[in-house]
């Protein structure tokens, strides 16, 4: 079967991402600790996580940061956000109400502000951004910072850390009201900002009536199944891989499938894993990568890449890039990976094609193919 859906409907996997992305709901709560003893280098056999043993250091931190997530659940508002990346900015207007969703306005290339709608925690935004603050704790050092705090959009905020081997690796400025996080910041290793995101005006006064009839003017969500454990275990038993974790601490926050005809001809899975700050998407769906698929995929500036002696179509990657895609053949799995505010994504990228490695193409041992091969040797072909 071709995996042309793949290329037609999903991989670009930051456009499906960008559209359909998914909640944090459900993301597992550290406890606190008396002080950091950092990675005990021993790693969980059932997990492929090689940060599953770190542990928290800031008892008032990790507080902070749980509050924050449960306020990003519960806490409707509506602010001007503005993000960067380095190379440029994009500013929107953000109304978001809690158990319906969140609507988002930018301004297209006409000037007009459109609102575009999200069901509830799956806008791929900014609105979304705290609700995996509470992975944070079981993946970094955090650290309260009061000689950051600050207020943002005239809003007191209280300031937390979260570093990496000695490093930190963002900042967060919480709103000491609400607990809503308000802005944030990811560093390099040379303590550079590389992103940014964060309110300019904010409010908890809310239209939730915008929210209403921008929902309903929506089409069908294809992304509405969300897998129970039972759903999930029988994907498995039918070919998905569907991973419990992914390398680097990346934890599932939540499955979702779309069935056949909604997205393309076949269902396909979405994963959503995350360590606090590193958000992946795993797509999934039952077929192969055809030659035509492959010359799509060039088509839209993929590259045949090689990562650690594994091979993978790659978009982006380069740099910290927002988002940088990989899609690869894994057995009669069509897999696609799309991260997002990775500081180095072709490590990411490396370490789940370790996980989930492409597949060896069947040599070809008819006569044919062994004449063939013997005559790309001597001419220097297959080199």
């Amino acid at each position: 079967m071709s995996a042309r859906l793949l290329v037609a409907a999903g991989v670009a996997g930051a456009a499906v991402l960008g559209l359909c992305g998914l909640s944090m709901i459900g993301a597992p709560t550290a406890g606190t600790g008396d002080g950091w003893t950092g990675w005990t280098g021993q790693v969980d056999a059932e997990s492929v996580s090689d940060k599953a043993a770190m542990t928290p250091d800031d008892a008032s931190a990790v507080r902070l940061l749980e509050r924050s997530a449960e306020a990003s659940r519960t806490v409707a508002y509506t602010g001007r956000v503005v993000v960067e990346d380095g190379s440029q900015s994009q500013e929107s207007t953000l109304l978001h109400v809690p158990g319906l969703g969140t609507v988002s306005m930018s301004a297209g290339s006409d000037g007009v502000r459109t609102p575009m709608y999200a069901a509830d925690g799956r806008s791929g935004s900014f609105a979304d951004a705290g609700r995996q603050l509470d992975l944070l704790a079981t993946n970094y050092r955090v650290l309260r910072e009061a000689a950051l705090d600050t207020t943002v959009a005239g809003r007191e905020a209280d300031a937390v850390v979260a570093e990496d081997e000695g490093v930190v690796a963002a900042r967060f400025w919480l709103d000491r009201e609400t607990g809503l996080l308000l802005r944030k910041e990811l560093l390099d290793d040379e303590g550079a900002v590389r992103d940014r995101a964060g309110f300019e005006t904010f409010s908890t006064k809310v239209d939730s009536g915008l929210v209403e009839r921008t929902a309903g003017e929506e089409q069908d969500d294809a992304w509405s199944e969300v897998l129970s454990d039972a759903a999930l275990a029988q994907a498995r038993q039918g070919g998905c891989d569907c991973p419990e974790a992914l390398p680097g601490g990346l934890t599932l926050v939540e499955t979702r499938r779309a069935p056949a005809g909604s997205v393309g001809e076949v269902p396909v899975i979405h994963q959503l894993f995350s360590d606090g700050l590193v958000t992946v998407s795993l797509f999934s769906l039952a077929g192969q990568l055809s030659d035509s698929d492959l010359d799509g995929l060039q088509a839209r500036g993929y590259t045949k890449t090689r990562i650690d002696g594994l091979d993978a179509w790659v978009s982006g990657g380069t740099s910290a890039a927002t988002r940088t895609a990989a899609v690869w053949q894994c057995e009669d799995e069509v897999l696609t990976l799309v991260t997002d505010d990775a500081a180095k994504p072709i490590e990411v990228v490396g370490s789940v094609l370790s996980a989930l490695p492409p597949s060896t193409p069947a040599e070809d041992s008819s006569f044919w193919g062994r004449v063939s091969r013997g005559w790309d040797r001597v001419t220097g072909q297959d080199a």
